[in-house]
């Protein structure tokens, strides 16, 4: 074979390849910033609280069932259900993917129990906070784990400050925790749930009645 033939051979199969990372480049889906998907699931929630909040107020069920239907998609509960349980997803792994499933009924109706107190109050959005091209691209790399988005709520009364920590995950941006007000939810459950494992002694016993204490209700410890 002579020396232009394999010159060619190496030029074509050189070619092929940088062809191959031109296509994959172009191909790869562009990641969106955070706060478009958290301004438009916070719009579709507030809007239908608004629009059916007397008759969810009589059935709290039927409105857990429709944050559900809103909110599962975007909420990485995995993620955040670990968290929660902190050290004794090492001591206690086998229990990690039952209190997932706990958690997530206690979360949901937490947020929706929350709403449905507000009376007949009218929240609106007033700001949601852009990410900087910079925050997204250390996303991207890896440099940072999560991106805050800051959104400013408008009460009847007064204005609140809400920071959701986003995560992008199975394809799309996920909340994995949200403070309100300076009150870091996913750090609130935490402590619950190490102050629940200290009094009842076992985390099986926490996960199993996770419903139950999370509603006050005293328990048998061991049970």
């Amino acid at each position: 074979m002579s020396k232009t033939i394999v010159v060619s051979i190496r030029q074509f199969f050189f070619g092929v390849f940088t062809l191959l990372l031109a296509s994959t480049a172009l191909a790869a889906p562009q990641i969106q910033p955070p706060e478009i998907e958290v301004e438009k699931i916070t719009r579709n929630l507030l809007n239908l609280f608004d629009k059916n909040k007397e008759e969810y107020k009589k059935d709290r069920d039927g409105f857990v069932k429709e944050v559900d239907r809103l909110l599962s998609p975007v909420v990485a509960f995995d993620q955040i259900a670990r968290y929660v349980m902190g050290k004794y997803t090492r001591r206690s792994p086998e229990q990690v993917d039952k209190f997932e499933a706990t958690f997530k009924d206690s979360l949901l109706r937490f947020y929706s129990n929350a709403l449905l107190s507000l009376d007949d109050t009218r929240l609106t959005i007033e700001s949601v906070e852009k990410t900087s091209e910079n925050q997204l691209k250390k996303y991207i790399a890896g440099d940072i784990s999560r991106i805050p988005v800051k959104m400013s709520v408008r009460t009847s009364t007064r204005s609140v400050d809400i920071f959701y920590s986003m995560v992008h995950t199975d394809g799309r941006w996920k909340l994995r925790n949200i403070t309100v007000d300076g009150i870091n939810i996913a750090k609130q459950f935490q402590t619950q749930f190490a102050d629940a494992v200290d009094r009842y002694g076992k985390v099986e016993t926490v996960v199993d009645n996770w419903a139950e204490i999370m509603r006050g209700k005293d328990i048998k410890a061991g049970k």
